[in-house]
């Protein structure tokens, strides 16, 4: 080959294989060719790209509804409840109909008189006890009154209790029930009265070998105030025995004078 050739091998004109769009395509330093693109170079902006994702409100909302929902529940929860209280009848206030306030010996309630029937004779002078706690009409009194006969086996007493309540406290009264009414067996009865107070019961117990134990309790509750009466009567069995309509008469005239004596004037 002549010199001429090899000039002329150096200055030939690129063929039109090296120009192909492919191979620019693949170029080390073209830029890559996206989807879409008409022609090769950088896309234009926007252009060839997916649409920008829409930002999600759903969450936003849902969570939105369910705080909306929760108010709105507790709303109705608390109207549900302030009607339920609404519709509860008040409670009733304990008018102050008795007191004490003018009782200086609670034994000055008490009639004995009918227990001299079986033991004429006082064991003692009567025990009184009274519990001032204030001028507002609470505080309690009692007293004890023990009398006997020529026979030691004969004796008879009687207890008077009266207990006052304030606001909204549990009258005595309850107490006492509970513990009386519970008691059952042989020789013992209870049974409801009316007629004194507002409402009120009464409890009886026969016991005993040689000598007859009757036992009889009358309380009430009225207004403010619990009255109880207690008539422990212990009988030889050679003695004249004592019945329960007795007894029961003795206590009913000792409640109301009771209860006569502590109402405010």
């Amino acid at each position: 080959m002549t010199e001429s050739d090899h000039g002329h091998d150096d200055q030939r004109a690129p063929s039109s294989a090296e120009h192909t769009p492919d191979s620019f395509a693949t170029a080390g330093n073209a830029p890559p060719t996206y989807l879409g693109e008409p022609q090769p170079g950088y896309p234009h902006p926007g252009y060839g790209y997916p649409p920008p994702a829409k930002p999600r409100r759903t969450g936003w909302i849902v969570a939105g509804v369910a705080a909306l929902v929760i108010v709105l529940g507790a709303g109705v929860a608390i109207g549900v409840v302030a009607r339920q209280l609404s519709d509860q009848p008040p409670k009733p206030t304990t008018a102050l109909v008795f007191s004490m306030n003018a009782v200086s010996n609670a034994c000055d309630l008490v009639d004995p008189a009918p227990l001299t029937t079986w033991s004429p004779t006082a064991t003692g002078p009567p025990q009184h006890r009274e519990v001032r706690l204030g001028v507002d009409g609470a505080g309690s009194l009692s007293c004890q009154i023990g009398y006997s006969s020529g026979n030691a086996l004969d004796t008879a007493e009687i207890l008077v209790d009266a207990d006052f309540t304030t606001g909204d406290a549990p009258p005595s009264y309850d107490n006492w029930k509970r513990g009386d009414t519970a008691k059952t067996g042989a020789g013992m009865e209870s049974g409801p009265i009316t007629g004194i107070g507002a409402q009120g019961y009464w409890h009886a117990e026969i016991f005993g070998n040689l000598v007859t134990n009757t036992r009889y309790v009358l309380a009430v509750l009225d207004g403010n105030v619990s009255v109880r009466v207690r008539l422990n009567v212990s009988r030889d069995r050679d003695s004249s025995q004592v019945h329960r309509a007795e007894l029961e008469s003795i206590a009913e005239a000792q409640v109301r004078k009771t209860l006569n004596g502590l109402k405010q004037k």
